[in-house]
């Protein structure tokens, strides 16, 4: 229930930019550059292949991400195109307002319930 809610959030916040918070988190994997082929890429964002590539699909239908040689072997890797990189500034800031919109809604308590969270993500 507090996944689905925390989702609807970042979706509202991230409306004005026509971008879920899925599509945002892909747009910023993308833009880090590190990984090399989209089944690194799904498993980085702890996605099923399947979910990945419709996301990817979608992103490069609105020309957001274009297919680029990873340097590894035969594998595609993905890099921003010019527009994907002003989506992406355009939503960062009202990423960070709803981030901060629930850190502060947290209150002291969010410490240790990011301290929480990186120890799950560590041990999946």
């Amino acid at each position: 229930m507090a996944a689905r809610k925390l989702t609807r959030s970042y979706d509202k916040a991230l409306k004005p930019a026509g971008l879920k918070i899925t599509q945002f988190t892909l747009l910023i994997a993308v833009e880090e550059g590190s990984v090399k082929s989209l089944t690194a890429l799904a498993d980085m964002l702890a996605l099923e292949r399947s979910s990945l590539v419709r996301n990817v699909k979608l992103l490069e239908d609105e020309g957001l991400i274009e297919a680029a040689p990873s340097g590894e072997g035969r594998s595609l890797g993905l890099k921003l195109t010019k527009a994907g990189r002003k989506k992406l500034t355009q939503a960062l800031p009202l990423w960070r307002e709803a981030q901060t919109h629930v850190e502060t809604a947290l209150g002291q308590n969010w410490p240790a319930v990011k301290k929480s969270l990186h120890q799950l993500i560590q041990k999946t």
